[in-house]
């Protein structure tokens, strides 16, 4: 439990680092519990950057890295414009191509683009057999196509990545992964920042968050956990992707989420009737994040639990015993999400009294 011991360090000094601003809003990663306050706020207009340079290369060449056609303006992912800074996306799929990026497909190659009930239905102009996987279909008509009947059935010309564009992809690969997990926050230029030679993705963006989590306040810091916990189970580090799970189901039962409510009734905005109307939302689990427990059952120790509660939070709904009870539920496959609502917001309550 090496890694624990470091982030309470870690977790220590974070208070004396200037700290993020609150948000009324507590984002979490897909397939969480969103929790927002009533504090109205403005209406998001996202604004379109300049071109991204190699960045918008690297995710233009992998999103097209199948061989496709180039397409008319309006049948092109938002993304290109409001991420990627492209604003004429046939006219920059064009440029590509001649700069030798994407190169023209054989027809056979534009097969891959077709449906199963098109590919049977070529299949049967060729008077052959219409059963099989899509790979077997498409086997089937090379084998008894002639170019000519190929070129009629594929009108348009389908391109593919050339050698050159291969290789521009495989050197910008962490422009692709930064794509991908754009909902980390991290953008391509602050990831170039942080980046050394020979050092990978993972390893990179895991110094970037434990920076972020240096100067983040325990309320801001819950999402950062998650991702660390990504980052290991990826690397296949379970022992410590589990400690950082169980980090992010401490802060999320702690309440601290929820912060800014509990100083608004300091300052009297709120009563305590009014906070426990928010007790539903408050004190709910995100499912997504509980059941991933199971997985870790051969590995789980209920000491992780005791370490963990050496970290002190400004607020703690749940007590260490009501905790482990929840957890060592899902690590056994017990668990069971209305009950441990129900105990979780019966807590929650308890806390409201006692303010």
């Amino acid at each position: 439990m090496g890694i624990f011991s470091n982030l309470f360090k870690k977790s220590g000094a974070s208070e004396k680092e200037p700290a993020r601003e609150s948000s009324s809003s507590f984002s979490t990663p897909a397939g969480e519990v969103n929790i927002s306050v009533s504090v109205s706020t403005p209406q998001y207009n996202p604004e379109i950057p300049p071109l991204q340079g190699d960045y918008a290369k690297a995710v233009f060449l992998w999103a097209f890295s199948k061989p496709q056609p180039i397409r008319e303006n309006g049948n092109y992912a938002a993304y290109f414009l409001y991420e990627c800074g492209i604003r004429d996306c046939a006219k920059y799929h064009k440029k590509l191509t001649e700069e030798g990026y994407f190169i023209e497909a054989e027809p056979g190659e534009a097969l891959e683009l077709f449906k199963l009930p098109e590919l049977k239905d070529i299949l049967r102009e060729l008077n052959q057999p219409v059963s099989g996987k899509k790979a077997v279909l498409i086997e089937r008509i090379l084998e008894n196509a002639e170019e000519g009947f190929l070129r009629a059935h594929v009108p348009e010309t389908i391109y593919k990545l050339s050698s050159e564009g291969t290789a521009f992809l495989q050197e910008h690969d962490a422009y692709v992964q930064i794509h991908k997990n754009k909902n980390w926050g991290v953008s391509w230029q602050e990831y170039d920042r942080y980046a050394k030679p020979g050092q990978d993705y993972l390893t990179t963006m895991w110094v970037i968050f434990n920076t972020q989590l240096r100067n983040s306040k325990p309320e801001e810091s819950r999402n950062l956990y998650y991702y660390l916990y990504s980052i290991l189970l990826e690397q296949g580090k379970r022992s410590d992707a589990l400690e950082m799970l169980l980090r992010v189901l401490y802060l999320d039962m702690s309440g601290i989420h929820a912060k800014v409510m509990f100083d608004l009734y300091r300052q009297k905005v709120y009563t305590k009737k009014q906070l426990k109307e928010y007790a539903d939302t408050i004190a709910a689990l995100a499912p997504g994040i509980v059941y991933p427990l199971e997985k870790f059952r051969d590995i789980y120790d209920s000491e992780m639990i005791d370490v963990l509660y050496m970290w002190k939070l400004p607020i703690q709904i749940c007590d260490k015993e009501l905790f482990r009870t929840i957890i060592e539920s899902a690590v056994n496959g017990t668990f069971d999400e209305e009950q441990a609502n129900k105990k979780l917001k019966a807590a929650y309550n308890k806390f409201v009294d006692k303010l």
